[in-house]
């Protein structure tokens, strides 16, 4: 819990402050986030739980998403665990047309991905927060707006 508030503050703020180069990222970091970030849109289109789960933190992650009407607006969330558990089916054109709009490595340890990412009648603007775990990078954090 106290990591997903920490990571959770991080997004907030570099939301806030934006993009920053605090220490020089490193080709192989960036290349590897990027990697994770096309196999979660790829498991998000096939409906691949198990790809999925490779790049998400099931334990920790979430997903945070507005619904509702302006003025009653209301923050929704999820973990990944929840996500994996209730399934996914197809999404056929999700993804299809996608491109990581800006990418900050930091310390070789958090990384944030602005993604646009299409889908049939519309798209989506994702940032995800990505953590290097001993087992890789992974995305602990998705918030993301429809278009």
């Amino acid at each position: 819990m106290m990591m997903r508030r920490m990571i959770g503050f991080a997004a907030l703020a570099y939301c806030i402050v934006g993009p920053t180069n605090l220490s020089a990222q490193t080709p192989n970091d960036s290349t590897q986030v990027a990697q994770v970030v096309h196999d979660y849109i790829v498991g998000w289109r096939n409906g691949d739980l198990e790809l999925l789960a490779q790049v998400f933190d099931p334990e920790e992650g979430v997903v945070l998403w507005a619904s509702g009407g302006e003025g009653a607006e209301t923050l929704n969330g999820m973990t990944f665990a929840e996500i994996i558990a209730r399934g996914s089916r197809p999404h056929a054109t999700y993804g299809l047309e996608s491109q990581i709009l800006s990418l900050d490595v930091v310390d070789g340890k958090l990384a944030v991905a602005k993604v646009h990412i299409s889908r049939s009648g519309g798209s989506y603007i994702d940032y995800l927060v990505l953590y290097k775990l001993d087992r890789g990078w992974r995305i602990v954090t998705k918030t993301f707006v429809t278009r």
